[in-house]
């Protein structure tokens, strides 16, 4: 469990860290709502199918991929599980989308990559990677619809979003014998470590646009919090159990289950013209949280799943 904590606690520091670079910019006056949004569209819209696209700069391998597949469809078991879970936590006419979201897309890649990489090895970020691949589908899918209900998803949307376009590329290049070339990969490389950094600075220039006391003190908060951080865990543990599957797998499908709200989340609430400052506060509460959870539920799933 100390491992857990260390890793986790480190990853929230270096994490908290970032955002309040980015709430003092916006404070002073170098960071600005036109700005955030600007940075959002970059991370969503071309970092993170770099992103995907790298994590599949490795040869082919026929196990190693049918693998990929298995952690693909139970990555997709867990999001139809939380989907559900946040339909039925939040009903109603005054349920608001950015709840809903803050459920079933979680934060996959800063929060959980270190863990899957200490635990799992480079497999553990390459399966890991099946899940920051239907987050970003579903941000642009699900996750646009409940933000803009009128919006019509087309198949040219669901087919031709960001995420999308990121795995095709990513699978083209899996499958190919030729690589992509020393230096081009460096640029691939570079492009996606601003991922993190910018992502935690608009997180900070969002957060710094809401009351940050009043919403420590809303209690809806808690119960989102409870439902991402305990609910969703306790109901994938038996089912993580029971699917067979490696032990690599099973750790890092628990691993995907027990992390906080995305940052994507918020970004996504800026661009469609939702209540980003209500979903920054749900994802910085919601991490804050996630130190205390996410070694004591992973250190309980080690010896449930024997991972």
């Amino acid at each position: 469990m100390i491992e857990y904590f260390l890793t986790v606690g480190g990853q929230i520091v270096v994490m908290f860290l970032m955002v309040v670079v980015g709430y003092a910019m916006y404070k002073h006056g170098m960071l600005t709502e036109r700005g955030t949004k600007d940075m959002s569209v970059l991370l969503l819209k071309v970092v993170t199918p770099i992103i995907l696209m790298s994590s599949f700069q490795r040869a082919f391998e026929p196990e190693l991929f049918f693998k990929w597949l298995g952690m693909f469809g139970i990555s997709a078991l867990t999001y139809a599980i939380s989907i559900v879970i946040s339909i039925i936590a939040y009903r109603g006419d005054k349920a608001r989308a950015e709840d809903k979201m803050c459920i079933f897309l979680p934060n996959n890649g800063f929060l959980a990559f270190p863990l899957m990489q200490a635990l799992a090895g480079d497999h553990g970020i390459f399966f890991g990677a099946t899940n920051v691949v239907l987050l970003t589908i579903l941000q642009w899918t699900y996750g646009l619809k409940l933000l803009k209900p009128n919006e019509r998803i087309s198949a040219k949307k669901i087919l031709f979003n960001p995420g999308m376009i990121g795995v095709v590329l990513g699978l083209l290049l899996f499958f190919s014998p030729v690589k992509l070339p020393k230096y081009v990969f460096g640029a691939v490389e570079s492009l996606a470590s601003l991922n993190t950094p910018l992502a935690m600075i608009v997180l900070g220039g969002l957060l710094a646009q809401t009351d940050l006391k009043e919403a420590l003190s809303e209690p809806s908060f808690y119960k989102l919090s409870a439902i991402k951080l305990l609910l969703v865990p306790a109901v994938m543990l038996p089912i993580i159990k029971f699917i067979p599957m490696t032990e690599s797998m099973r750790l890092v499908a628990f691993i995907c289950s027990v992390t906080p709200a995305a940052t994507a989340v918020s970004m996504m609430a800026q661009l469609c013209g939702g209540d980003y400052r209500r979903a920054a506060a749900a994802v910085v509460i919601t991490t804050i949280l996630s130190a205390f959870t996410m070694p004591v539920i992973l250190a309980i799933g080690r010896v449930v799943l024997g991972y």
